[in-house]
């Protein structure tokens, strides 16, 4: 299989910096409240302790440990959950890896790229504490919003929009086609 002249920049370069803009930010938080880079490994249920403080009318910092996967689901504390998570994060950065590989449109190739990163900095905190530290909350601009997520989160959310958007567009392109054979 061939692969493109861009692909070692969508599958490494792009999750890269995702990964260290993930781990540099998690660690700014946990200084921020004073706790160790650790603490979901230390306390998962830090979150129920109040750690929170007022940044500006659209984002707040809120530390939290997410045990589960997005928005709190499968949530628990137990070590087969964990690397459970753990091993199928790994497996889905390799299918996506490969979807990667497959693919040229440009939006899906960044969108992946961006998921890529935030699976591996997110499997990152749950390979080595057990959890996911969340710290950004929205709740202030988005009250139905009760999450609290983090840069690794973002880059997936972003990265789904991406896709979407290239799907749309493929679609548009295609209906804008057919009008015009007849």
């Amino acid at each position: 299989m061939a692969i493109y002249k861009s692909f070692w920049r969508y599958a490494f370069a792009i999750p890269a910096v995702v990964v260290v803009m993930d781990q540099l930010s998690k660690k700014w938080a946990t200084n921020l409240f004073g706790l160790p880079f650790n603490i979901c490994e230390v306390d998962p249920y830090v979150g129920q302790k109040g750690y929170f403080q007022e940044f500006s009318p659209i984002v707040d910092w809120a530390m939290t440990c997410n045990l589960g996967v997005s928005f709190g689901m499968l949530s628990g504390d137990s070590a087969a959950k964990r690397w459970g998570l753990t091993i199928f994060a790994a497996l889905m950065v390799f299918a996506m890896l490969f979807f990667l590989a497959k693919t040229m449109e440009k939006w899906t190739r960044l969108g992946l790229a961006l998921i890529i990163g935030g699976a591996i900095g997110n499997g990152i905190d749950r390979f080595m504490h057990g959890a996911v530290t969340d710290f950004i909350s929205v709740g202030d601009l988005l009250p139905f919003f009760p999450w609290v997520f983090n840069v690794a989160d973002s880059a997936i959310t972003i990265g789904v929009m991406f896709i979407a958007l290239d799907i749309f567009l493929e679609w548009r392109a295609e209906k804008a086609e057919k009008s015009a054979e007849k």
